[in-house]
């Protein structure tokens, strides 16, 4: 269950139906697409403005303006444009990774990684091959050496930049020949202004603290024991990942941009049968900004982690299954509300508009409140504000040198703004600083800290709950829906049932499935159903909050950047940590109406034919044979 990582493998943007992308540029060449890396320190000014380089990651950091500065001068073919803007980025990742299982241990991963991808931009500002639909995906990528090395740095930019270039050209020649045939208004320009400079800051010293492999591993093979106290679950794992990063963005502009993070994260993943067959999964993880030590809280902590995600499966396999769909209200609880919300918001506030492709923009991939500004698209009552200067999800400039400030995306139900980067819409022309990146440097517009807050006063649970009901009356029900948590699929990856997957397409957005959903009837009896899930939704469902909780929870996650991120993107343990950035969604309860509950119809396989081996009914026959033989 571990997979790193780094930038040679890109990622498919997920499927939104058949589209007719537009021809590749040139096979095997990678394409530019946008700036990137995120930001903690630093920024610049250009190089003859700068102090001589003293240390390695200096020298190289000079090295690699030298030949962007040497590729924008050059780079010339006959009849295509020159480059104007050109970018590296360059990150260095030391990675640890547990895997272990009923006391045993699976996997004890060391690992260090090392890579970089170039961007090359050709034209001018206004336009150039950018947002191509099939050619605007992964930049070229290529490994790099461990430790800094301003030789073999120069070496493999030289022959990067060359193959970039080649491909942006193929590429700017086939946009303007789908403009030309295109009918309307010309497109907004393909890259906004460039953000203000401000003095290059020393690189931070890496940190030599190792990590603390024996403990952890230790630790690891302690919590899975406690699978063998649960014998109805099927399979169990207990994983530790920490992954420490130097990321580096150099541009031709003069920006020069490190980050260092450590982040980690414990999980607990683990599935089971039904008894009809259905196959059942439930996972839960600690996510954590530091590299941890086994230490008595993170033992305490992972032990009620792992109580609470086998409790859970258990309570959900022997849960009843949904009788009939439901389009009554739904009562979502604060972590369940704030997962909602990072499987909408963060995706459909986006401001980079749909790609290009032969036959014209490529709507699906168009994020869905990008069209409504200063529309209506929640409740009155309600604002939307993502602040990037303090939470889970905080950090000081993006990943293209602008300084994020805090910003009101709703105000009075109203959307204000947009998650804008570098890339203009016909809306907006600039950035405000909400470029986002991967360790594996996918790049896009996200959320950092966003937050739901009410003007009227919130209500109890219980409030809701009555309140919940009525409505439910109202639609021809005596009994209403309350989800307490919706499945993780960025630690779970997809579900493996076909029935349970529902595919969006033209204005809808698929959601994850509930993890943990109640039935609740006028008597106030609740009982937890299984097989339960959305049917796929128009972003107005959020104008149909009805209701708000008085006491908001913040949740931390880490979600994919861009329009096919969010909390619902299917990343799995894989790229958990490598495919992510950090954020925390701030969210009271939140009643509901618009959703559909439809019953999922999967073809459950048969129970194996023999009995879990911990099972007490798989070990009868062999005590018994034990007896004869000492008779």
């Amino acid at each position: 269950m571990l997979a790193w990582m780094l930038a040679l493998a890109p990622v498919q943007p997920a499927s939104k139906g058949e589209v007719k992308p537009a021809t590749p540029a040139s096979k095997g060449e990678v394409k530019p697409a946008t700036p990137a890396t995120p930001a903690t320190p630093t920024k610049t000014i250009p190089p003859s403005v700068t102090k001589a380089p003293t240390t390695v990651v200096e020298f190289e950091v000079a090295a690699i303006e030298q030949e962007l500065a040497r590729g924008i001068s050059g780079l010339r073919l006959p009849d295509a444009p020159a480059p104007y803007h050109a970018q590296v980025q360059l990150v260095r990742a030391s990675l640890f990774g547990l895997d272990g299982s009923y006391g045993g241990v699976i996997t004890d991963l060391v690992e260090e990684q090392a890579a970089a991808a170039v961007e090359v931009r050709v034209g001018d500002a206004k336009r150039d091959q950018g947002g191509v639909f099939g050619a605007d995906g992964p930049q070229l990528r290529f490994i790099m050496s461990l430790e800094p090395s301003s030789a073999l740095t120069r070496h493999k930019l030289w022959l990067a930049l060359d193959q970039a270039f080649r491909a942006a050209t193929a590429t700017y020649a086939q946009k303007l020949a789908i403009l030309a045939r295109l009918a309307g208004e010309p497109p907004p320009p393909d890259m906004g202004p460039k953000p203000d400079p401000i003095p290059r800051q020393p690189v931070a010293t890496p940190s030599n603290a190792g990590f603390d492999r024996d403990g952890l591993r230790e630790l690891v093979r302690s919590l899975s024991k406690r699978f063998g106290d649960h014998p109805n679950v099927d399979n169990g794992n207990v994983l530790v990942q920490i992954l420490r990063t130097h990321l580096t963005t150099v541009t031709s502009e003069g920006v020069v941009l490190h980050e260092q993070r450590d982040r980690a994260v414990l999980v607990v993943v683990a599935d089971m049968r039904a008894p009809d067959g259905m196959h059942l999964d439930a996972g839960g993880a600690l996510h954590l900004q530091v590299v941890p030590r086994a230490d008595d809280d993170l033992r305490k902590r992972g032990e009620q982690l792992i109580d609470r995600v086998l409790r859970e499966l258990e309570e959900q396999a022997a849960a009843p299954m949904l009788e009939e769909d439901y389009d009554g209200p739904i009562l979502f609880h604060a972590t369940a509300a704030a997962q909602l919300l990072a499987s909408t918001v963060a995706t459909h506030a986006g401001g980079t508009p749909a790609p290009l492709g032969d036959a014209g923009r490529v709507r699906d991939f168009e994020p869905h409140w990008q069209d409504a500004l200063g529309q209506a698209v929640m409740p009155a009552f309600l604002d939307l504000e993502d602040d990037p200067r303090d939470g889970f999800g905080r950090f000081v400039v993006d990943g293209q040198g602008y300084t994020p400030q805090p910003l009101t995306l709703v105000k009075g139900g109203v959307l204000k703004e947009l998650l804008m980067t570098r890339t203009p819409n016909k809306w907006r022309g600039a950035s405000n600083g909400r470029a986002r990146v991967s360790p594996q440097l996918g790049v896009g517009p996200t959320i950092s800290n966003l937050t739901v807050k009410a003007k009227t006063r919130g209500s109890s649970r219980q409030q809701l709950e009555r309140e919940l009901l009525r409505r439910a009356r109202e639609d021809g029900y005596d009994f209403a829906y309350v989800v307490e948590g919706l499945r993780d699929n960025n630690i779970l990856g997809p579900v493996n049932r076909e029935g349970a997957t529902a595919y969006a397409g033209g204005r809808k957005v698929s959601l994850p499935l509930p993890a943990r959903i109640f039935r609740i009837d006028a008597s106030g009896k609740r009982t937890q159903v299984r097989g339960a899930m959305f049917s796929p939704a128009s972003m107005r469902v959020l104008r149909r909050i009805r209701s708000v909780g008085n006491a908001p929870v913040a949740v931390p996650m880490r979600i994919p950047p861009g329009y096919t991120g969010g909390f619902g993107a299917e990343t799995g343990m894989d790229g958990i940590l490598s495919h992510t950035v950090d954020v925390q969604v701030t969210s009271p309860d939140l009643l509901v109406d618009g959703l559909e509950l439809l019953v999922e119809r999967s073809e459950n396989e048969r129970l194996p034919v023999l009995a879990h081996p911990l099972r007490p009914q798989a070990a009868a026959p062999a005590a018994a044979d034990d007896e004869e033989e000492v008779e």
